[in-house]
């Protein structure tokens, strides 16, 4: 198998969840909303689960906006600024590729906001390439983004690699598709026990790049 390693990025490589908590936060504040509407816009957002254009139809709809497609804008600026990514991780990524590795980003999402996310966070001058949903008019778990991410780094799924990752059908589901090991990023949840599990389970995506390095040490 080569040393490919395919990231997720929200809430995988960059801390999603509390990017989101503080527009939502700045959100309420600006439109002269109570604290409590905080609650309800993570409890909609579902972690980022849902589609955006639903997510910000309902925040339309519940706050009297005049423009859904604004409101989406405006955050998809914002929210670059909000996010992080931990020094740990930056340099993880760091040492896998200092040590053979070939590492890619793979996320659905907005083209601006995620390429936004990645430059503003210094993740493109972490990995080797990057496929974006939004550039790409494909999705996860489609095999054909993993596919995308593999060719801008001179790769060819053929010959294996990793897909690391928070979400099981995404991530490791999407991953195993595309001929993949998976290696899930659990963040303290359990494993859905509908599903096949991944080839390996890790905290965070610090303790994954260590599973990476270990198995290439023991191959």
């Amino acid at each position: 198998m080569q040393r490919l390693a395919l990231f997720d990025l929200d809430n995988t490589l960059v801390d999603r969840t509390e990017a989101f908590r503080r527009w939502a936060v700045e959100f309420c504040a600006d439109h002269g909303l109570p604290d409590d509407e905080v609650a309800w816009l993570l409890a909609r957002d579902q972690d980022g689960s849902v589609p955006r254009d639903w997510f910000f139809g309902e925040v339309t709809a519940r706050f009297g906006l005049a423009s859904a497609d604004d409101t989406w804008r405006r955050y998809r600026r914002r929210m670059p600024e909000l996010v992080s990514c931990r020094h740990e991780v930056l340099s993880a990524l760091r040492l896998l590729r200092a040590e053979g590795w070939t590492v890619a980003i793979v996320t659905n999402g907005q083209a601006d906001n995620q390429l936004g996310k990645i430059r503003r966070t210094g993740l493109d001058r972490c990995v080797d390439a990057w496929a974006v949903s939004g550039e790409l008019g494909v999705r996860k778990p489609a095999r054909e983004i993993f596919a995308a991410a593999a060719r801008g780094c001179g790769l060819d799924l053929r010959h294996g690699g990793w897909a690391i990752g928070d979400s099981p059908l995404l991530d490791v589901e999407g991953g195993r598709a595309a001929g993949l090991a998976t290696l899930w990023v659990s963040r303290g949840k359990e494993w859905p026990a509908e599903l096949a599990p991944p080839d390996r389970t890790v905290a965070d995506v610090v303790a994954g790049a260590e599973v990476l390095r270990g198995w290439d040490a023991a191959g």
